[in-house]
């Protein structure tokens, strides 16, 4: 984003990648269904993946693969999740949160930049990643009221549907 620094904007990235967005906001509301100890036991997986992932990004360490479609099937397989309100085991949340941070770490690489650049852009992803996590993970916690928890189901619910638009639009056929 021009005009407000590599960092904020780094900040702001997670936010404003559609295939991002989706994955880590819907994985947050499964972590805050499934209350404080799931998100105790996936935050440690998860923000050393994605400073993994920024790394390797930040070194343009780039495997072939479809980042985006893969973040979006785990958007909307955990959506489902949400919306029937079950999620796997505390083990399997660790491993998902995991996989998230790393894909979302690894494909959010810049080009362009300078080393100093890149790395603050990267740190500033980094920041609003974890963030984004686990402020959305706690205000689902909270949710103690039966409206509530329907709200969140149905945040699941248009996640879900959202992903499977998403991917349906990458993998039609070019005409």
């Amino acid at each position: 984003m021009t005009g407000i620094g590599e960092f904020y904007g780094g900040i702001l990235h997670p936010l404003l990648v559609l295939s991002h967005a989706l994955p880590l906001v819907v994985f947050a509301l499964m972590l805050g269904q499934r209350g404080m100890r799931a998100m105790r036991f996936s935050y440690p997986p998860y923000i050393l993946a994605l400073a993994a992932g920024l790394l390797l990004a930040g070194f343009e360490v780039q495997p072939a693969l479809p980042f985006q479609e893969i973040l979006l099937l785990f958007a909307m397989l955990c959506g489902l999740g949400v919306a029937a309100q079950r999620s796997p085991p505390e083990r399997a949340l660790a491993v998902i949160a995991a996989f998230i941070g790393l894909l979302v770490g690894m494909d959010s690489g810049v080009t362009g930049l300078d080393r100093r650049e890149t790395f603050a852009a990267l740190l500033g992803c980094w920041l609003g990643a974890t963030l984004l996590l686990m402020m959305v993970a706690g205000v689902a916690e909270m949710a103690q009221q039966a409206w509530q928890r329907v709200a969140l189901r149905i945040i699941g619910s248009w996640t879900t549907a959202s992903a499977v638009l998403v991917l349906a639009l990458l993998f039609r056929p070019l005409s």
